[in-house]
């Protein structure tokens, strides 16, 4: 049976030539193009699983991200893994009108998985004073560049261990945390690929516009770049 998990697949892609040349496009507003190779996206997460363990985060526990779709989020969720904790992705606010429910929700979700961290950005990081007055998380939250620099084992998983926490939309009842193990993810992403076979001059491409804290957003479409150290571009 085999021992892949998203850790491994990470240190593949960024290992192939590919992987040195080829990644996520990240495409801002103004259409502005920023390169984010596989082998950058893991020398970042090694950084942060470093900062993570030496800050005193435990194996096993669920880490809340709260970023929008940038190079951070990357960072913060493959380096969650190799700290050998589990990263538990967040929607960010997008209503300043509705943070009253933003917050009390996002701190119930927070009280769900038992975060003891959130990792976060500047710009949302600065109206999270509530939810995190609420959640009362036992590390508080952070910016990647206020984690303490350390260097770290990294942690590799195992394929029972889980590969995210993900939560589902509320849209009729209270979000609801769902735990989804490597094994699962990769055989999910593995029989989405299959539905684009390996052929000889082919080099596979995508495009995506969904969140990363949405399934089809992350697994359908970042993790089959990963696994075959494609490129794609993320607006």
């Amino acid at each position: 049976m085999s021992d892949d998990t998203l850790q491994r697949w990470l240190a593949r892609a960024a290992r192939s030539a590919g992987g040195r040349e080829r990644g996520l496009h990240l495409l801002d507003r103004d259409e502005r193009e920023r390169l984010l190779s596989w082998g950058e996206i893991e020398a970042q997460a090694h950084r942060v699983a470093g900062g993570l363990q030496e800050l005193g985060v435990r194996p096993g526990e669920c880490i809340a991200l709260l970023f929008p779709t940038s190079e951070e989020f990357f960072a913060a969720f493959f380096g969650t893994l190799l700290a050998g904790a589990v990263p538990a992705p967040l929607y960010p606010p997008v209503r300043l009108g509705r943070l009253a429910e933003y917050h009390e929700r996002t701190a119930a979700m927070l009280g769900a998985v038992a975060a003891p961290l959130v990792l976060t950005g500047r710009e949302v990081g600065r109206i999270l004073g509530e939810t995190l007055a609420r959640a009362r998380p036992r590390l508080g939250a952070r910016r990647l560049d206020e984690l303490p620099h350390a260097s770290g084992a990294p942690h590799l998983g195992a394929p029972e261990e889980l590969a995210l926490v993900q939560f589902s939309s509320g849209t009729t009842v209270e979000p609801k945390p769902v735990a989804l193990s490597q094994r699962a993810v990769l055989a999910q992403t593995l029989a989405l690929n299959a539905f684009w076979p390996d052929e000889p001059g082919v080099t596979h491409a995508g495009c995506s516009w969904l969140p990363l804290y949405h399934d089809m957003g992350l697994i359908g479409c970042v993790f089959p770049a990963l696994e075959r150290a494609a490129d794609l571009t993320l607006l």
